[in-house]
């Protein structure tokens, strides 16, 4: 890093502030349109030093002085927050960041510093400068630093500064590696922050516990004025109190034919579950959304601009010196090339930005064509409990074309490519619903599943291929027969796991069991909430455990089913059965997460023992002896053996260095907790899980609702996916429910339940009938 020169194109100017306004008005689109908040919240910068992230905290600064109010997505502004990371690859990187700390103070930004520790992502030792592949693990790092510190402030809005040159540079690498048109849109202005998948709070998660917190960053709930409004409205349309109705009309609502109208589809229940006997309900199941958001303001604004608007402003910036190497990445080369060579005119900056911007027209087309395709699919299930998907697709008809392209087979062959790239677009948003996967293939790689589910999309003189089961980025499709042998729906779930592919599997630590050593079962306490953590890339999951073992969330295998089913009492059992049978057939269900653990703890659990049975640990049974009252005491033999053996050794461990600075019976207390830990560690390893509770179904052994607690939500969906699934279900219209409501209404008044709260008016014309007579 070193001063850059004041080297800049004569007709380049610098930024205006309204300018910068302008390009964030564009970019950063409102997140949840029902928000409300009117508070400012401050907005995060990833500042590198050199002169576009300088020119970034520059024109930051001058958002609030030149709009109060502006918002950037949901909020208005308050003073930035810029966050520097430092990689830690070559010498006086801390003085290069002392500096940039500098700058950034005498532009009254208050900066924070993260080092990236290799010795933790590497391992000790290890020269991350050696490593091939040291871009690509930095830019990991640093998104991570960048996301857990823009969580830990609150602020959902991050800036880079990401410019018109970056876009150019991204765009030729693209093309010089083979992408399609979809590749070709570069940097998308607005996106979730990258390489965070399995940070909750951080990546697409985080919006219900924000909610929950006492002062949350979106604020969703209506002010006073709005509920007054409100109110008044419902009590001028059914005249009558509203807080009377509510309690007395409840009890009258299940008497109408409402509690049908909410059924699921009979077809689907039928097919899925023949028995006589009704399942209970799935628990209801939360969506996370929320998140940190990644803009790019810049995108729109050359180089040389920033580097006269540093210059106008007598902004500092610190050029690193690697960002000329050639040889170091391929963006050093790319670079390199188009400023020190003539290129052909279809690859100079302003083609390739024309071309980025019809491959972004072009894809917006066809993601609009396949949304108005979803409208009419019928999706009549959904259910994230079990990770099934039922969906009925339409049928596709290609629309007649006048003249003679009508006629020619070049003309409907391109057509039908068309449509069938269109349906592989709507498959690929039915399969992110319920897959586990992160990166799902391109649609183009859909066209055989294509023409197996849409038979009119086939090849002409090509026999579609016959519905079957078809597995592909880890989702099973399941024909669900119709009538004349074809499917009428089709069943999406999640693929078994095969059997040479490890199963997924999240762990829960549990608390230092060392400090429950001599205390009765029901007298340990917990260390409370764990973190959420991502299980098989649906389920976010965390757990409120006061056993004694580690906990894991892992498949539901068959082997554990039976012994599962002999843990659980009656009613429980029929409950499984029923659930099973109804919401998760087949194999379905061994795709369901299970909570285990590596030790018994059922006698913890059901019968409050004294855990681990005293008799069974003979490694240091020598230490203890029974006393007249069968209670368990420390022989004092055993502690004058130990106080002999810590005169003569000099160790360092820990639990030693506890032991010379206590009582004797203290010590040997001490030595009996660090044996119980080994050799409840030894014995975890070798014994095989014990599966204590189903979370999605709600279902585990007796007595486990004191011990272990859970909350699992499924991860963040497309917002247009899920009111789909909402619209299409069997839901009574509101002119429906508006009947049912003024018919319970007139029972209870009727009946003299509830008196009317205004009088009908009498009418002029009734006045004069009544004089009349």
């Amino acid at each position: 890093m070193g001063t850059l020169p004041p080297v800049v194109h004569s007709t380049a100017r610098a930024i205006a502030p309204r300018e910068f306004l302008d390009a964030l008005h564009a970019t950063c689109n409102p997140r949840f349109p029902y928000d409300r908040g009117r508070s400012h919240k401050p907005i995060a910068l990833a500042i590198s030093g050199g002169v576009d992230s300088m020119a970034l905290a520059y024109l930051s600064t001058k958002i609030r002085t030149t709009d109060h109010w502006f918002k950037v997505a949901d909020h208005p502004v308050s003073n930035p927050v810029a966050f520097v990371v430092n990689h830690d690859l070559r010498k006086g990187m801390v003085e290069e960041v002392d500096q940039v700390i500098k700058a950034l103070r005498g532009l009254k930004i208050f900066a924070y510093v993260a080092k990236i520790d290799w010795a933790q992502v590497l391992g000790k030792g290890v020269d991350p400068n050696t490593v091939p592949n040291i871009e690509t693990l930095a830019r990991q790092q640093r998104y991570r630093k960048l996301g857990t510190f823009a969580r830990n402030c609150k602020t959902m809005s991050l800036l880079t500064a990401h410019h018109e040159d970056d876009q150019y540079e991204t765009i030729l690498m693209r093309l010089l590696s083979g992408h399609g048109y979809r590749g070709l849109r570069g940097m998308r202005p607005a996106t979730d922050i990258p390489e965070c998948y399995d940070m909750h709070g951080i990546y697409q998660s985080g919006f219900i516990d924000d909610q929950r917190s006492k002062h949350p960053v979106w604020n969703i709930y209506p002010n006073r004025a709005e509920r007054t409004k409100i109110l008044r409205a419902l009590r001028d349309d059914f005249h009558f109190d509203l807080a009377t109705f509510a309690e007395k009309a409840e009890p009258m609502m299940w008497r109408t034919d409402l509690k049908d109208a909410f059924s699921a589809d009979q077809d689907y229940d039928e097919w899925i579950a023949r028995s006589n006997k009704p399942a209970p309900p799935l628990p209801t199941m939360d969506f996370e959304d929320g998140g940190v958001m990644v803009y790019r303001p810049l995108l729109h604004f050359s180089k040389d601009r920033l580097i006269a608007t540093c210059l106008e402003n007598n902004v500092p910036w610190f050029e690193d010196h690697t960002n000329k190497d050639p040889t170091l990445t391929m963006r050093n080369a790319v670079r390199q090339m188009w400023k020190n060579h003539r290129l052909p005119e279809a690859l100079q900056k302003p083609a390739i930005l024309r071309l980025a911007e019809r491959c972004r027209k072009r894809v917006a087309f066809e993601e609009a064509e396949a949304d108005r395709l979803l409208q009419s699919a019928l999706v009549p299930h959904f259910e994230p409990s079990t990770g099934t998907l039922v969906v009925q697709l339409p049928k596709f008809r290609l629309p007649r074309v006048s003249g003679l392209s009508s006629k020619s087979p070049g003309g409907r062959q391109k057509r039908l490519d068309h449509h069938r790239y269109i349906a592989a677009l709507l498959l690929r948003k039915l399969i992110s619903m319920v897959t586990p996967e992160r990166e799902l293939n391109q649609a183009g790689q859909l066209d055989h599943l294509a023409s197996m589910l849409f038979p009119s999309l086939a090849q002409d003189g090509v026999e579609p291929p016959p519905p079957k089961p078809y597995v592909i980025c880890g989702v099973h499709f399941v024909p669900m027969m119709g009538p004349n042998s074809q499917p009428f729906r089709w069943l999406l779930t999640r693929a078994p796991y095969a059997s040479n592919v490890p199963r997924p599997r999240t762990d829960f630590w549990a608390p230092n069991i060392r400090g429950r050593w001599g205390k009765k079962p029901h007298q340990w306490k917990t260390t409370g909430w764990s973190g959420f953590k991502l299980y098989d890339g649906r389920y976010w999951i965390r757990l409120l455990s006061r056993l004694p073992g580690n906990l894991h969330v892992m498949p539901f295998e068959a082997e554990h089913q039976k012994p599962f089913k002999e843990a659980l009492d009656e009613q429980s059992k029929n409950d499984l059965a029923a659930m099973l049978k109804r919401y998760a057939p087949g194999k379905i269900r061994y795709t369901l997460p299970g909570i285990y653990s590596r030790v018994d703890v059922t006698g913890v659990i059901q019968h409050d023992e004294y855990w681990p049975d005293i008799e069974e640990l003979d490694k240091y049974g020598a230490l203890r002896k029974r006393n007249a009252d069968g209670q368990w005491e420390i022989r004092e033999e055993a502690v004058e053996n130990e106080e002999s053996k810590d005169a003569e050794k000099k160790s360092s461990d820990t639990v030693e260095q506890e032991l010379l600075h206590s009582s004797a019976s203290k010590r040997a207390r001490l030595l009996q907790a660090k044996a119980w830990e080994d050799d409840i560690t030894e014995r975890r390893t070798d014994n095989p899980p014990q599966l204590l509770a189903l979370p999605t179904l709600g279902i585990h052994i007796p007595g486990l609702e004191d011990w272990l607690r859970w909350e699992i939500r499924y991860r963040k969906l497309d917002p247009d996916m899920l009111l789909t699934v909402k619209r299409r279900k069997f839901m009574p219209k509101r002119r429906k429910v508006r009947s049912q409501i003024r018919m319970s209404y007139r029972h209870m008044l009727l009946s003299g339940l509830i008196k009317p709260r205004y009088s009908r008016p009498v009418r002029r014309r009734e006045v004069l009938k009544s004089k009349s007579k």
